[in-house]
């Protein structure tokens, strides 16, 4: 191949990067496939983590509180999601990390304790524990 058209293509593929939503470099969520999410923590996580080529990715999608019944099928439920899906959930919840093993603590809180063994807090004690009032 002559130089020229080296670097049209060189050129072509540049645009295609930059005009395709989920180029390799998107951690974003699809529009179309919300995350889930247990525990606060989580949910500050999702929030929290910026996509390397767009930035914030928290406004484009609007995550779903699960129950703790739900929780455990999360695993599964992400392996049956689109490729995209899977990198941005895995981007934030990295698999040698996650999923954390829920332990409960006297007062109601609830830790995670990942895979490393690291044990993380997941969600302050609901206020009628702390005081003992209901």
């Amino acid at each position: 191949m002559r130089a020229n058209q080296m670097k049209r293509i060189e050129r072509l593929e540049q645009s295609l990067k930059e005009r395709s939503w989920f180029s390799t470099d998107c951690i974003c969520f699809p529009e179309n496939q919300p995350p889930l999410y247990g525990f606060d923590l989580e949910f500050l996580l999702l929030k929290r983590l910026k996509c390397p080529l767009h930035g914030e990715r928290s406004i484009l999608f609007n995550p779903i509180f699960v129950s703790q019944w739900v929780r455990e099928k999360i695993p599964r439920f992400v392996q049956r999601q689109s490729e995209q899906y899977r990198k941005a959930w895995f981007a934030t919840f990295p698999p040698n990390l996650w999923p954390g093993v829920e332990e409960e603590a006297e007062d109601g809180s609830m830790y995670l304790i990942l895979k490393d063994g690291t044990r993380v807090l997941a969600e302050c004690a609901p206020e009628y524990r702390k005081t003992g009032q209901k």
